[in-house]
């Protein structure tokens, strides 16, 4: 008899989210050179990339889910 449990599914890692960020951050200042654009020019870009990531995230939930025979 085949086993009906479903598999579990593992949780976002906010250790590892929050130093990427951390490390995008002072990636972007070491090429950049100043630390203040990312507040000037940079935080639409990053408001744009977070309401795009949000909007994907929205669209690949709505899209019905694969299922092993």
């Amino acid at each position: 008899m085949p086993d009906t449990t479903a598999p579990a599914r593992r949780g976002v890692n906010v250790i590892g989210v929050a130093m990427s960020v951390f490390f995008l951050v002072v990636a972007s200042v070491g090429l950049t050179g100043n630390p203040w654009w990312l507040f000037d020019a940079g935080a639409k870009w990053i408001v744009a990339g977070v309401v795009a990531l949000i909007g994907l995230g929205l669209l690949a939930t709505a899209l019905p889910g694969r299922r092993r025979p």
